[in-house]
């Protein structure tokens, strides 16, 4: 009975690995100035034309137009969602456009740069996908991990990148009542949170929102509270 039991159990493990093969992807449309190509396990088809892929991974930057890879970041888990224009190359696709999501490439501490955006997971409040930043450094030639940035891409609802203005700024909520909205800027090359917004109707019986607002002067943290009706305040 036991023996029955064993090839049985190696026969589901072996199927399990036919399926959970892995599987690589090059993002072409990301960078005018970098491809990425990416080594992922266990993807998973849903629908007709897009794949999910949520394992460890292996990322290796190439610069345009070259083979070799100038660095590799591996992590222990990554959340790609594969769809839009593809085409195989040997023993790799090759992805275009948009529409594919977890890496991305854009400018966050305003320096002209393009930074790495590359997804941990889906983290995200409500299950978005969650990204670790990666800023460009001239002086070491590769991207460097910020934990600052990666903690604001793990755990906001939304992050914005105001160029004109050279702020991030972020949204997060917690159920239909708790927002906060937060501001940051780059100093001396250091993220500083300088605004936050906060509107909590959780307290009471629901009737009262209160707002809170935060403001970072001189060094010194400002704060302003402000209690309004519900109902007032939204169809204002």
């Amino acid at each position: 009975m036991n023996k029955y039991f064993f090839i049985i159990s190696l026969l589901i493990f072996s199927a399990a690995n036919i399926f959970a093969q892995e599987e690589t992807f090059v993002f072409k449309n990301k960078s005018k100035l970098y491809d990425v190509k990416v080594s992922v396990g266990n993807c998973e088809r849903e629908g007709a034309e897009k794949k999910i892929c949520n394992d460890q991974a292996t990322f290796q930057l190439l610069r345009k137009n070259q083979a070799q890879p100038f660095q590799t970041i591996e992590m222990t888990e990554t959340y790609l969602q594969i769809e839009g224009k593809q085409k195989r190359n040997g023993d790799f696709v090759e992805l275009y456009g948009n529409e594919s999501l977890g890496v991305y490439f854009i400018d966050y501490n305003f320096d002209g740069i393009e930074d790495l955006g590359v997804s941990n997971g889906n983290y995200l409040p409500y299950g978005g996908i969650s990204n670790d930043v990666f800023l460009y450094s001239k002086a070491k030639g590769q991207f460097v991990k910020s934990d600052e940035l990666s903690k604001l891409e793990t755990e906001n609802i939304s992050v914005n990148i105001n160029k004109k203005l050279k702020i991030i700024e972020t949204q997060t909520k917690s159920g239909c009542c708790w927002h906060e909205k937060a501001r940051y800027r780059f100093v001396n090359n250091r993220l500083q949170k300088f605004y936050v917004f906060t509107e909590d109707a959780t307290l009471g019986d629901g009737k009262w929102m209160e707002l809170v607002t935060e403001t970072l002067v001189n060094g010194k943290w400002r704060t302003r509270t402000k209690k309004v009706l519900v109902k007032k305040y939204y169809k204002e």
